[in-house]
């Protein structure tokens, strides 16, 4: 099983580090123990972050910051598919990945959260993670390649449900801005 994870690193202010988790901390504190169920502020709000910046990178056939452009199919194989699935572009033969991956309707799309865990991915797509790390056969595409916009949108996503969550946590006696 292949694995994907993100780093969130906490800032409150300008401070970032220890100082920021124990402004958080004591956020936390003050706004009772209903926050417990902080999933339900934050993770709902990062699908939508997810497939923005998925869309991007099959509309840009890649680009991404780190992998860059996606390689060209091989001669052979371009061949074949231009015959089997003519006008098709890469990693689109039959649109079951970008759909997993690009709307939370997608029969295939797999999205999940509870108090502590976040899925984002495809479920019944069997070969999603062969075009993200490649195979002894075929050379890795990734569709999860993620900039800085990637990184500033999932911060003010969290941002935002965490604002909320304590928010409503503390009957709004506890004033949260931006």
């Amino acid at each position: 099983m292949t694995v994907y994870g993100l780093q969130v690193e906490v800032a409150v202010g300008n401070d970032t580090g220890e100082g920021a988790l124990q402004r958080l901390a004591v956020a936390f504190e003050r706004s009772g123990p209903a926050i417990a169920n902080l999933g339900k502020y934050v993770f709902p709000r990062l699908s939508p972050v997810f497939e923005e910046a998925v869309k991007e990178q099959f509309d840009a056939r890649g680009e991404g910051p780190v992998a860059g452009s996606w390689a060209d199919l091989t001669p052979d194989y371009a061949a074949w598919k231009a015959t089997a699935y003519p006008g098709q572009p890469l990693l689109e033969r039959t649109g079951a990945l970008r759909a997993a991956l690009t709307s939370s309707g997608s029969p295939v799309a797999l999205r999940a959260w509870s108090d502590t865990d976040f899925t984002f991915g495809s479920n019944g797509v069997e070969y999603a993670s062969f075009h993200q790390t490649g195979t002894g056969k075929m050379v890795a595409r990734p569709v999860f390649d993620f900039g800085p916009s990637f990184e500033a949108e999932m911060t003010r996503a969290t941002s935002d449900g965490v604002r909320e969550a304590i928010k409503d946590a503390s009957n709004g006696l506890i004033e949260v801005t931006p």
